[in-house]
């Protein structure tokens, strides 16, 4: 059964909830303020559409009035804010930080927090220190910030994840490829068979299969494998180890296993 490594494309879902009417309610207070077009939602804020909910200590919504067919106009959200507490929940997606941003417009959706997370039940986990982040026009969501994505046969730490999508036949999204790059600490890729070390590294979710570059470690069992290029079926759990052109070779360390 194939596993995505990244739970980045479930930020979709959340931007989606906010595409059309949205019913916000809080425990203390509403504000409206008219010459400024936002609506301010205080204490336990709740904005529901559908099944889909987004919670905080404060929502902002801030909104345009729009010209119908029929000649009315109504008011259209084209912004929302989210401070301290920040929960997102959809049918099975759940989010949490200290601030969430959507701007509807831009199609831009921003979660920070410390750490920012999103939790999947089928696709796991990945929490950021420092945001994640979903660019509707570009398609991609960035998360950014010593990155952790978990899921039951991998974890994943990185210092940045750029997540791409496409369509698929029925012109539904999907995720194309996923990028992971070090900055201050190695890239590393762990399971219960080995531990994976490099500087950058592309997955392939259609394919299910890792390439990792530049300084690559492989740790199995306590053999060792050093190399500049490594290729990983996820499927079948094989991977290569290569070297390039400069370096020209491959090393390893292997130590006997006592037998039990």
């Amino acid at each position: 059964m194939k596993k995505h490594l990244f739970l980045l494309p479930v930020l979709l879902n959340v931007c989606n909830v906010y595409a059309q009417n949205i019913d916000i309610d809080a425990d203390n207070r509403m504000e409206w303020y008219r010459e400024e077009q936002k609506i301010v939602a205080v204490g336990n804020a709740v904005a529901v559409k559908e099944k889909d909910t987004l919670k905080g200590d404060t929502l902002t919504a801030f909104y345009e009035k729009i010209q119908l067919e029929d000649g009315t106009q109504k008011n259209q959200i084209q912004k929302i804010l989210s401070d301290g507490h920040v929960i997102l929940q959809t049918a099975d997606t759940s989010g949490s930080g200290n601030h969430f941003d959507y701007d509807l417009p831009m199609q831009t959706a921003v979660l920070t927090g410390n750490p920012a997370k999103l939790e999947n039940a089928r696709l796991g986990e990945i929490t950021a220190m420092e945001s994640i982040t979903y660019y509707g026009a570009e398609n991609k969501s960035v998360a950014l910030g010593t990155v952790v994505a978990k899921n039951p046969e991998y974890t994943v730490y990185a210092d940045k994840m750029i997540s791409f999508f496409d369509e698929d036949k029925q012109g539904k999204k999907r995720l194309n490829r996923v990028e992971i790059y070090a900055d201050s600490q190695p890239v590393k890729i762990v399971n219960n068979q080995a531990t994976v070390t490099g500087k950058r590294g592309i997955y392939f979710p259609i394919e299910n299969k890792l390439k990792m570059f530049d300084d690559i470690t492989i740790n199995q069992n306590g053999d060792i494998l050093n190399g500049d290029y490594a290729e990983t079926d996820l499927n079948t759990g094989i991977s290569r180890l290569l070297a390039t052109k400069a370096s020209g070779r491959v090393s390893g360390v292997f130590h006997n296993k006592k037998k039990k």
